[in-house]
């Protein structure tokens, strides 16, 4: 299910977009090495609750579907309980 339409196509449908936004990001994240981890998770959290909000105050998505959004990450990264630590 797309999350973001724009002019009744889907604006997320192409791969290399998406692809070139995560790589940006990716580079963004490293650049903040000074901060812990957790620090980074919480703040990114916190954008991502904002741009979510945003997306639906202006109707780019409806409700369910950023629930279904992170339902998936949710399923993606926390299926299996992680490896003990050693």
């Amino acid at each position: 299910m797309p999350l973001i339409r724009e002019s009744g196509e889907d604006a997320v449908g192409d791969d290399a977009v998406i692809d070139e936004c995560i790589e940006e990001l990716d580079e963004l994240v490293m650049s903040l090495d000074r901060y812990p981890p957790a620090a980074i998770a919480v703040a990114m959290s916190a954008c991502l609750g904002g741009l979510l909000g945003a997306l639906i105050d202006e109707r780019l998505c409806t409700c369910e579907e950023a629930r279904s959004l992170l339902r998936e990450v949710e399923a993606d990264f926390l299926e299996d309980p992680p490896p003990p630590e050693r």
